[in-house]
């Protein structure tokens, strides 16, 4: 007998083979079906996504939002980094984000990992895991991002194996704002922090790590390595000091205090992705200008995000005018801290309108200011559609805006609000704060006065109708108030003076911030080291989506029970100052001492000054307004100079002759019926997500299509009978008007070169212009799908079979359920039910000759109003017959019918 050959395995072929293994891609169909709520979610490969090599890549990254997909796809921070790091040779980039509850829990019960959505691999599978730490509350949706994926919630208790061993865990690091601002409460959960902007600093912390990989050096020899690229913090290689506030490095070549990194806008990045549903912010966004100078007191990015940056008009211009063509979106926005700041826009907004004059597009402006608002941003504002104002007075009384160095009159404010209306806007949002610091009852009643005294003047403009949002003002670090102290109880009040005033005045909305989220806002912003096993118990205890209204009652009172829990009520208030009475009887050399006692955050340069924001805060005491840098005198506040650069304010270009905004063309000279197949993936989209991925699809590929009149035009698009959601088609049937004629040939080929994988048109006639609608000539609908039972009493196949004839032999078929209003309504569906055939049962048990399913095909006509029979009515009538409960699956909408000439 001959010996087989002995295969020997390299140590480093184990490791691969086990890389791999880790690597693999999880089994996404057993996770991700119509059980999930908007599975579409999780389905990635959007437009703009690029393949990715997994086995050349040196550095696998994958960049994180703690929140569900909508809201995190569409923030531009993270669409703009994702793009950047995939431009880099060799590196890669995947996206995560919180999933919902049911695929949490779905998660859990399989064992299987949180996954990155393009490559279905496990988040613990790559090399570095970064997320977004947007604001306070975000760090128990981390907390439970980091558990699904099966990764160590604390730093320390993730080893120290080389990065390239396969066993080590992902580094782990946070960046935005809020990490920026205040690292300690989360400093634990971190490898480490990027501070400040990430454009340059991502791909710096990415040769690092590209590096340490190669040299095989341990986790804690790539932490001391990236300890030492500006801008990122190792909390790890710090430690508190006697003080047990102040942060200092273990040893003297660590920085005693790290610099947060400042980049140039990139505009061009900011296309990267068009998600497949409908998002938060479901537009284009481009960046005009980063950073504000304003000197807004309470204002944290006012401050974090200095100097100012003004983006290249030409750039802002092209950047659009590419996206546009690049996403297929019908909307963009031009984004800043303070739009109205960017002394272009009056001629980057005009000539923008000039270009897209007949693209039926709409420019939104998410922030401006109101003493800048003028008839040229009217003018620009909107497009196709008049879009809507926001302004922020913030205080109500010119007293309290001075304070907090607003720098607003009530004349300006005036002047603004009846510019808005001269130009068609009779609604406008307005933004207030209460509890401000130095605010009295009258500032708080100021507001209604405020709000009466604008409708009142501009009566003669016609009715002002207001939305107006009341926040509570929550003090922030490396802010002059950052030592400032509120009362959950005092807002309380506040709000209810407020309502009381407010309800005497008509055409006022009015919405007020819950002060149990500012409460615990503000705890956990000025909170240190010792909050991490409060946030992991506030997690445990049931906190996450703290910031979404129907979490909020469970999430206060997670953190309420963990805060006490760990005997931290009133914990910090040794760093504040009190009520602003006592603030004022304060000597300045008093104040002054008080401000230059250690903060948490202390160890974090921002680049301002403590020494400026004590100063600024004492001319807050006097009242004292100090001037924007940017077109003022230079305010001293530490920021400008070699490291963080300077002010760059590009002087605004003439503005451009106004052209006038054309409706989109609605001429029809040509109609084309496509049939289409909806397959994979794509069937988790929803029918209005479908039409929203054809329209944009439409756009991209410049076919002259026909629009819709009046105040919101659509493209001239029908498709024909709204798919259930997971449901699988093969000859869907879709209608689009053209205002030119077209060969149907040409538009199947330009339009699917257009479409994702999984919409596939198939073919494409040209019909009679004046041929009745689609859904007018739909005749009836072919489908197949299995039915099984629930429990393990399997019917035999005559019973499937009587269940079956049951039915068909059935005069009656009474449908019950409820319409949109939720009332009770039944109807007989005999009419459209024309047969149901048995193709073949499924999984018998030989024992008792039954079957656990059979797969049917179902023949249903559609009645003039559309109404037809889906595979979901035979289940529950068989499923009645048979007298147990029925699943059904695998369903597919073989084919519609249309009624034969």
């Amino acid at each position: 007998m001959k010996q087989g050959k002995v295969l020997t395995v390299s140590p480093t072929s184990k490791n691969q083979a086990f890389e791999n293994h880790l690597s693999k891609p999880v089994a996404f169909e057993k996770l991700v079906d119509t059980g999930i709520h908007k599975p579409a979610r999780y389905i990635g490969n959007e437009l703009g996504v690029e393949p990715h090599n997994w086995d050349k890549a040196t550095v696998r990254w994958a960049l994180t939002y703690p929140e569900l997909y909508e809201v995190g796809a569409s923030n531009l921070g993270h669409i703009i980094l994702y793009s950047i790091l995939n431009s880099i040779p060799n590196q890669l980039c995947d996206r995560a984000y919180l999933p919902a509850a049911d695929l949490s829990k779905r998660l859990r019960e399989s064992k299987e990992k949180l996954f990155a959505v393009e490559s279905r691999r496990p988040l613990i599978a790559f090399d570095i895991l970064g997320f977004s730490l947007s604001y306070e509350l975000g760090a128990t949706n981390i907390l439970e991002m980091l558990d699904l994926a099966q990764i160590a919630l604390y730093s320390h208790q993730r080893g120290d194996l080389p990065l390239n061993d396969p066993n080590s865990p992902p580094l782990i690091f946070a960046g935005g704002p809020t990490a920026t601002s205040n690292p300690e409460p989360y400093s634990a959960f971190f490898d480490f922090i990027a501070l400040g902007d990430g454009e340059e600093l991502l791909p710096e912390i990415g040769l690092i790590v590209s590096y340490s990989k190669k040299l095989k050096l341990s986790r804690s020899e790539t932490l001391r390595e990236l300890a030492h690229v500006p801008g990122v913090y190792v909390p790890s290689l710090y430690l508190l000091s006697k003080d047990g506030v102040t942060i200092i490095p273990k040893d003297d070549s660590l920085p005693k205090r790290i610099l947060r990194r400042v980049a140039t806008p990139m505009p061009k990045y900011a296309m990267g992705l068009v998600p497949n549903i409908e998002t938060v912010h479901d537009r284009l966004t481009i960046e005009i200008r980063r950073g504000c100078t304003r000197g807004c007191r309470f204002c944290q990015p006012g401050m974090l995000t200095r100097p100012a940056r003004d983006v290249d008009p030409d750039a802002v211009i092209d950047a659009v005018e590419e996206g546009m063509k690049k996403t297929g979106y019908s909307d963009f926005s031009l984004l800043s801290l303070s739009c109205s700041d960017y002394l272009s826009l009056p001629s980057v907004g005009v000539q923008l309108r000039n270009r897209l004059a007949n693209k039926n597009v709409t420019l939104q402006l998410p922030s401006q200011r109101v003493d800048r608002f003028d008839d040229d941003i009217a003018h620009i504002v909107g497009g196709a559609r008049q879009g809507s104002l926001t302004f922020a007075p913030e205080a109500g009384t010119q007293r309290l805006r001075d304070i907090v160095n607003k720098g607003l009159t009530d004349d300006e404010l005036l002047k603004g609000i009846r510019k808005a209306m001269v130009n068609g806007f009779k609604k406008v949002k307005l933004y207030f704060m209460i509890g401000l610091p130095g605010e009295n009852d009258s500032d708080v009643l100021g507001i209604s006065e405020t709000c009466k005294m604008l409708q009142q003047k501009c009566k003669d403009l016609g009715q002002l109708k207001l939305n107006i949002t009341i926040s509570n003002f929550t003090p922030k670090p490396h802010t002059p108030f950052q030592w400032h102290s509120v009362s959950t109880t005092e807002f309380e009040r506040r709000q209810q003076i407020l309502r009381q005033a407010l309800r005497l005045l008509k055409g006022i909305k009015a919405n007020f911030t819950d002060v149990r989220i500012s409460a615990m806002e503000d705890f956990v912003g000025r909170g240190d080291r010792k909050l991490a096993p409060v946030i992991e118990a506030a997690w445990k205890a049931g906190a996450g989506m703290d910031s979404w209204f129907e979490s909020l009652d469970k999430a206060y009172a997670a953190w309420n029970k963990a805060i006490k829990s760990a005997n931290l009520e009133g914990q910090y208030r040794d760093i504040e100052l009190g009520n602003w009475n006592s603030v004022k009887a304060l000597k300045h050399e008093q104040l002054e001492q008080f401000c230059a006692q250690a903060l948490p955050w202390d160890h974090i340069d921002s680049g301002v000054e403590k020494d400026w924001l004590s100063k600024d805060l004492q001319r807050a005491i006097q009242g004292s307004v100090i001037p924007d840098c940017s077109f003022g005198a230079c305010s001293s506040c530490g920021v400008c100079g070699p490291e963080l650069g300077h002010n760059e304010i590009i002087p605004p270009p003439p503005i451009p002759a106004k052209l006038k905004v054309k409706a989109p063309p609605s001429e029809r000279a040509c109609k084309i019926r496509l049939r289409f197949s909806k397959t994979g993936a794509m069937s988790f989209l929803s029918h209005l997500d479908m039409v929203r991925l054809f329209e944009r699809a439409l756009r991209r590929s410049n076919l002259p299509v026909s629009f819709t009149g009046g105040y919101h035009p659509l493209p001239r698009l029908q498709i024909a009978l709204a798919l259930p959601l997971g449901v699988q088609a093969f000859q869907e049937l879709m209608d689009i008007e053209f205002t030119k004629y077209v060969d149907a040939h040409f538009v199947q080929t330009e339009l699917q070169s257009k479409l994702p994988q999984g919409l596939v048109l198939q073919n494409a006639i040209k019909i009679p212009l004046k041929s009745k609608s689609l859904s007018q000539e739909l005749d009836g609908a072919l489908w197949n799908f299995n039915l099984e039972v629930e429990t393990s009493h399997y019917p035999t196949a005559l019973e499937w079979e009587n269940a079956i004839k049951s039915i068909l032999k059935s005069t009656q078929l009474i449908w019950k359920d409820k319409d949109k209003k939720g009332r009770p309504r039944e109807r007989d569906c005999r009419s459209v039910l024309r047969s149901i055939q048995l193709n073949c049962f499924i999984d018998k048990n030989e024992q008792k000759n039954a079957y656990r399913g059979v797969n049917l095909q179902l023949d249903a006509q559609i009645d003039k109003l559309g109404r037809s029979l889906k595979p979901d009515h035979i289940r529950h009538w068989i499923g009645e017959n048979l007298n147990q409960p029925i699943r059904v699956n695998d369903v597919k909408r073989e084919k519609l019918r249309l009624i034969k000439c």
